[in-house]
Order: C-alpha cells, then sequence, then structure tokens
C-alpha cells in the first residue's frame, strides 16, 4: 500500500509539473505574431528619423524568451535592422532587449505594444506604438 501511494504522489507531481509547464509556454504564445507600427524620435535627438516599423515574434526553446526581427520599412520595402532574443517577462506583460548602452522595453497589451528605446543614461531616445497584424 505504501508504495502505491509513493507511485500516486509521483504521477501527480509529475502531472503538475506537465501542466506547468504548457502553462509557462502558451503566456509565451501571447506575443507571438506580426506587429507593425511607429518607431517615432523623442524630439531633439539630432540624426534619429521616425520610422514604420514590423516586428515579427517567435517562440524560441525558452518560455522565456522570445526572438524579434525587427525591419523598418524604406521606400516601400521591408529592411531588417536585426534579429535577436528578447527576455519575455510573462507576469509584468513585457518585452525587453538590454545591451551596455541602451535598452528597448515594450510592454505588451493585448493587441497593441507600447514602448521605448532608452540609452544607459536614461534618456528615451524612441517611443514605439505596435498594433498585433496576424498572428504568426
Amino acid at each position: 500500500m505504501r508504495e502505491m501511494e509513493v507511485d500516486t504522489v509521483r504521477v501527480a507531481f509529475m502531472f503538475a509539473m506537465l501542466v506547468l509547464s504548457v502553462a509557462q509556454r502558451s503566456t509565451a504564445d501571447d506575443v507571438i505574431g506580426v506587429w507593425r507600427g511607429d518607431s517615432l524620435c523623442v524630439l531633439g535627438r539630432g540624426a534619429c528619423v521616425d520610422e514604420k516599423v514590423i516586428y515579427y515574434i517567435s517562440a524560441t526553446a525558452s518560455s522565456a524568451r522570445v526572438s524579434i526581427r525587427a525591419d523598418k520599412m524604406v521606400d516601400g520595402q521591408a529592411i531588417t535592422m536585426g534579429t535577436g532574443e528578447w527576455q519575455y517577462d510573462a507576469d509584468h506583460h513585457t518585452l525587453t532587449w538590454e545591451t551596455p548602452r541602451q535598452t528597448w522595453l515594450l510592454r505588451v497589451a493585448a493587441e497593441s505594444i507600447e514602448g521605448t528605446l532608452t540609452l544607459a543614461d536614461k534618456t528615451v531616445v524612441r517611443r514605439m506604438t505596435l498594433k498585433r497584424d496576424r498572428p504568426a
């Protein structure tokens, strides 16, 4: 009888871990897709240019990270600015990409994203607004 109780606890634990891993994975699914919008310069930034942008957000092996390919539109053509893995915080609904020189912080709210590009000295140089175009 004792062995059966241990097996029941093991099965329950494994089931709980499976449910937890599926729940964590599905949270990143909330941001997966194609997002379009504007990346606008904050006043007073000389070389900065306002841009129409497209963000392609896809899953990675980690539920805490997503891959983002960022394109800007120039003369009707999409030009890729870069691709990288961003941190996804499901509890705070944020996407973050940090380097020693800058931090991108995007806040996800259902079908829209708002965010900023902030330099290491805390100067905000860009503000972004994106709308979901379609799921990935």
